[in-house]
């Protein structure tokens, strides 16, 4: 089969990304060792978040290729694979997952993983390259066939870096490589012609979309004190802030409160709530994600 494109990185906090090519096998031969680290699998969860990011940062890679070699979300220039964390594994997801999987891939443990609250790494090669916003849709399908609210969020953002496996001195590594069919993107979106517009995908019961916005209870910024309420205030409703200060960023369109981001090609994904938030579905965009208000 065909070579992926795949960028690597020293470290999650390395500038520089180096864009390369490799086969699923190698790729999967690699991924099949882990490094094992000094503290155990009891001492591990009772460290400062700071000292186990450091613990299990020895490199990783994005499952694409990087512009400038710089990772960010606008600078994917398209992805090879699907790389997907299942932080919410139930005990036997990884047999599930390996009997009943159709596709080429493999799942290995990550560094927080027990036999008893299993966290796992899926990757699945593609049979093409394909864009962010591609990326995003088939991501949360293929979460969603296994049951979405067991996947990282994370998963879903393009430039999301995937560390090397490591593993605590005493704990459990698990890595298992599946034969079948490589994923076709184009099989997907047959499937789901509703994919190109952001706002109808897959969610975890977990996020902050705004279609459930009044779930979470968010402070009105127009209350705010100081410059964030005046400039909340001024710009109230913030359609006001992006016909007038962003028209290079979002254009406007035939809907109501939806605006697409310039660089996107698929339907309108900014939308806007009450007049006083943001959020926006488009992969490509820095506010990917994020519900924002005008400040």
């Amino acid at each position: 089969m065909r070579k992926l494109k795949i960028a690597y990185g020293n470290s999650c906090f390395a500038i520089k990304w180096s864009n390369n090519q490799i086969q699923f096998d190698d790729l999967c031969k690699k991924l099949s060792q882990t490094i094992r680290t000094p503290e155990t699998i009891e001492e591990y969860p009772k460290l400062p978040k700071g000292e186990k990011d450091r613990i299990k940062d020895k490199g990783g890679f994005v499952g694409g290729n990087l512009k400038g070699g710089r990772r960010k979300g606008e600078t994917v220039e398209c992805r090879s694979m699907l790389t997907e964390d299942v932080d919410q594994a139930d005990v036997d997801f990884i047999e599930r997952y390996e009997m009943l999987c159709p596709y080429t891939s493999c799942i290995y443990t990550t560094h927080s993983h027990t036999s008893k609250k299993p966290r796992v790494r899926i990757i699945v090669p593609l049979t093409r390259d394909v864009t962010s916003e591609e990326y995003v849709a088939l991501a949360r399908y293929f979460a969603a066939d296994w049951g979405i609210d067991l996947f990282d969020e994370c998963s879903y953002r393009p430039q999301q870096l995937m560390y090397w496996p490591t593993t605590p001195s005493n704990g459990e590594f698990i890595f298992k490589e599946i034969k079948g069919q490589w994923l076709n993107p184009d099989e997907i979106f047959a499937k789901h012609p509703e994919w190109t517009d952001p706002t109808k995908l897959p969610t975890s019961s977990r996020e902050c979309s705004v279609r459930g916005m009044s779930d979470k209870k968010q402070a009105d910024p127009l209350t705010k004190e100081g410059v964030v309420g005046a400039f909340n205030r001024a710009f109230f409703p913030i359609n006001k802030v992006i016909e007038k200060l962003l028209v290079d960023v979002y254009e406007t369109t035939d809907l109501e409160n939806r605006y697409r981001y310039v660089e996107s090609s698929s339907q309108p994904g900014l939308l806007i709530h009450e007049g006083r938030f943001a959020y926006s579905h488009h992969a490509k965009d820095p506010a990917y994600l994020q519900l924002l208000n005008v400040f």
